[in-house]
Parts: structure tokens; C-alpha cells; sequence
């Protein structure tokens, strides 16, 4: 499996539990999966919507990503090394174009993947702190089965936020770091340029 087709089941799985966000005072097990329970009539509706208006569409993908992806964490975890010289403005900025980038990628992937199904795997293990939890999930196509696991933490306000994906061991985080470093290099390490040019590489 190539890295395009990883990149798409990782963002198709994110949005699988982006879907609802009303669930924050359950556990992260609890959460996911009833947040998936609900999945394929959601899919459908979200799909005649992004035939009928795009735009609309990825702003209501948007909506419902904002509430528990820690969009700043995850970008800056992206950005590794270089998040401790960048600025404020340039921290901002990447987080942004970070969030577009996905959001767009998601918008296309979602229709892709409408006969998807996730099961969330019960957890067998009591995590040694309350406020971080790992979700294993299995990733079910018409085509084959994937296994994955959500990274998630519990926010100041209780609730649950993801800040990364695995799947069979492909890391969402890592991929996209490498993407970033990668693109630090070939542009003699400006800050500034690689925001600029991160949406049209993703």
C-alpha cells in the first residue's frame, strides 16, 4: 500500500469520529464508539451534500472536526523541530494551512470511503493516567481490513481531543512530519515558503 492510499484511509478514519462530538463526558472507548455507531447514515447525508454544494459541505466537515482535533498541537508536532524557531504568526499560520489541507483532502476521501465501517476494540488495559487514552479500532472496506489505534487526551474543559492516528502502523503524525521536513530541505529551510506551499503538497 502506497502512501497516498495510507494518507486516505488515516484521514477517513479521522473523520469517522469527527463526525459527532457530543459524547465528552463518556470515556475515549465509550466515545468512539458511539460516535461510529452512527457513522454510515451521517456518511450518506454528508455525501448528497458534497454533491449538492462543496463549499457548504467542507464547512460543515469543518465544524464538526473543530471541536475535538487539536488542530495546534498536531501541526506543531508536525512541524518537530523547527515549531521551537518559528514564531507566533508562523505557528498560527501552519496550523491553519495544516487544518485547510485535511479538511480538503477529507472532503473527497469521505465520499471515497461510504461503505466503510469502523469497530472500536474494547480496552482490556486501564490507562495509568485518566486524561490520555489509545482507541483501537479496526477499519473494515469492501476490499480489505485495517487495524489502527486514535491517540486522544482530555482537555482542561473535559473533553476528549485526538492528536494522532495509526494505522497498521503507519503513523498520521510521523507521515505528515516527514512531509514537512522534507519540504524544509528542498526549501532551504524557510518557515514562510513551506506554509505557503504546504497545500498544494499535501
Amino acid at each position: 500500500m502506497n502512501i497516498v492510499s495510507i494518507k486516505k484511509i488515516l484521514i477517513a478514519s479521522l473523520g469517522m469520529l469527527c463526525a459527532q462530538s457530543l459524547f465528552a463526558q463518556l470515556s475515549a472507548h465509550e466515545y468512539a464508539e458511539r460516535t461510529h455507531n452512527n457513522i454510515i447514515e451521517i456518511i450518506q447525508t454528508k455525501n448528497e451534500l458534497f454533491l449538492e454544494s462543496p463549499d457548504l459541505f467542507k464547512q460543515e466537515i469543518s465544524d464538526a472536526f473543530s471541536p475535538i482535533v487539536d488542530f495546534k498541537r498536531i501541526s506543531r508536532n508536525v512541524m518537530g523541530k523547527y515549531s521551537k524557531i518559528a514564531t507566533t504568526l508562523q505557528l498560527d499560520e501552519f496550523s491553519k494551512a495544516f487544518e485547510d489541507s485535511l479538511l480538503d483532502t477529507y472532503s473527497s476521501t469521505l465520499v471515497e470511503f461510504k461503505d466503510e465501517r469502523i469497530n472500536v476494540i474494547p480496552s482490556d488495559k486501564t490507562s495509568k493516567t485518566s486524561n490520555k487514552a489509545r482507541v483501537n479500532i479496526e477499519i473494515v472496506t469492501s476490499t480489505d481490513t485495517y487495524s489502527g489505534r486514535y491517540s486522544m487526551y482530555l482537555d482542561k474543559e473535559g473533553k476528549w481531543k485526538i492528536i494522532n492516528i495509526e494505522i497498521n502502523g503507519m503513523n498520521l503524525g510521523k507521515i505528515f512530519r516527514n512531509q514537512f521536513y522534507s519540504l524544509m530541505e528542498k526549501n532551504n529551510e524557510d518557515i514562510n515558503l513551506v506554509i505557503k506551499k504546504w497545500v498544494t503538497s499535501f
